[in-house]
């Protein structure tokens, strides 16, 4: 093995190791936030999903109440929203209870007005469903979940886009031939139009025949390779 081939065996040895530890502390942290979450009704282990983060914001409802604080747990392909559960309860005084899960798919995170040097500020995310409003007073945690949020589904609806092009450009729909039969079918006019071109593709075929014997055309009409030729011509029109 020359030095080259060492260097690159060793360079993806190392890569393997690193992918396998960052898979291995991504399954720590979902059975972390799964135990976190009282309950076997909201599930967080699932194939692909990857934790981001997770912190308190604020939800501020449409009527113009007072904001209420709520856990968050931020993941690939979902946003969880869970309230801390009674600390007076038996079991469950330090665990959270899942009330709401987006799917960061057609997600669309804008700044309220968390750009300025203000204390905090607004994040406005839209749902097809649903509408979330989450406010913060720290600038800098403000900016972490905004940046947290957009790259996550940049990422998801990137990733979405490559495989839908991908399906369209190796998807062939199952009835494009009966379509293109039924099309010349049901359209006379472009029928005779490929019949008169065909026709006009051999003019120079006419005069031979009229100069052969009635004997010799019609042993050339009954040769195999003449009624292949015509049936497999009758078969392109229709």
């Amino acid at each position: 093995m020359t030095a080259v081939g060492a260097v690159t065996a060793v360079c993806e040895v190392s890569r393997r190791i690193q992918d396998n530890a960052r898979c291995h502390e991504n399954h720590l942290q979902l059975c972390r936030v799964q135990k976190l979450l009282k309950g076997r009704k909201t599930k967080v282990l699932a194939t692909g999903r990857w934790y981001i983060r997770e912190g308190w914001l604020k939800i501020v409802p449409p009527k113009g109440s007072e904001a209420k604080p709520k856990m968050f747990f931020l993941f690939s392909d979902m946003l969880l929203e869970a309230k801390r559960c009674s600390p007076l309860h038996p079991n469950n005084g330090d665990k959270f209870a899942g009330q709401h899960a987006y799917p960061l798919q057609d997600c669309n995170v804008e700044k309220v007005f968390g750009h300025t040097r203000s204390q905090g500020g607004l994040l406005s995310l839209t749902f097809p469903k649903a509408k979330l409003l989450l406010m913060s007073s720290n600038q800098e945690d403000l900016n972490d979940w905004y940046q947290s949020l957009s790259s996550a589904v940049r990422k998801l609806q990137s990733n979405q886009t490559v495989v839908h092009q991908r399906d369209e450009l190796y998807r062939r729909p199952p009835h494009a031939a009966t379509d293109d039969h039924d099309m010349l079918s049901n359209n006379p006019s472009r029928k005779r139009n490929m019949m008169s071109a065909e026709t006009s593709e051999h003019p120079q075929n006419r005069p031979a025949e009229h100069q052969c014997s009635p004997l010799k055309r019609m042993k050339q009409c009954d040769a195999p390779e003449q009624r292949a030729e015509t049936s497999s011509s009758s078969c392109t029109i229709l």
